[in-house]
């Protein structure tokens, strides 16, 4: 009974990972937009102004939203090809201390951002964060039984329909209502969450 426990205990850390892996990556796929309307004072999710019933105009930005995708994915491939050649001498616990701090930084630099370069910057961190996380603690997947990947990559799916629906959710006018900031501040409950999931549950302490 206890073996079962505790691996009930690590697939759902490895869920938790997963999900909290790839959330800050699939929000920034999410903002793409207002992360760049924001600087454009074109913000299409403003609570005041609400919904335009008649289209007279189209809201343009001067960097298209494909700038957001290119930071949001090359920093994490650049991250996959090149740090497993070192990433070994880097103990595990500052590894995993550093996507956490990646992850909120990323949050924090978006919802504060005054420019679009600084936005940019923000989204880099998050991809940062997701492609050293991956390389990270899937590496740690063989010790925990052969449906501990499994429940990683159901994590990493959830966070896609998670990530997408709880950003719809807070910046929706008729739901909660808030501006892309306000969302992306509550954001960093998770990596609160995603910080104390490896101790809490897979007994991984900083010192390893």
């Amino acid at each position: 009974m206890n073996g079962r426990w505790l691996n009930v205990r690590a697939l759902t850390a490895f869920w938790i990972i997963g999900l909290c892996n790839n959330y800050a990556y699939v929000i920034m796929l999410s903002a793409a937009e207002d992360i760049l309307s924001e600087q454009e004072h074109l913000n299409i999710t403003n609570t005041e102004k609400g919904c335009e019933e008649t289209l007279t105009s189209r809201h343009c930005t001067t960097i298209s939203t494909g700038a957001v995708l290119l930071a949001d994915i090359l920093p994490t491939l650049v991250v996959k090809m090149t740090f497993p050649l070192f990433m070994q001498r880097i103990p595990f616990g500052i590894r995993h201390l550093f996507v956490c701090v990646l992850q909120a930084t990323s949050y924090l630099m978006v919802a504060f951002s005054v420019s679009i370069p600084m936005s940019l910057v923000g989204v880099i961190f998050a991809s940062l964060g997701s492609g050293l996380g991956e390389i990270t603690y899937l590496s740690l997947t063989p010790f925990f039984g052969r449906n501990a990947i499994a429940a990683w990559s159901s994590g990493t799916g959830g966070a896609g329909v998670i990530g997408a629906l709880s950003y719809a959710g807070l910046t929706e006018p008729k739901l909660a209502n808030l501006s892309p900031k306000a969302a992306l501040l509550v954001m960093l409950v998770v990596p609160a969450i995603f910080a104390s999931a490896l101790c809490h549950f897979l007994d991984v302490h900083v010192r390893k």
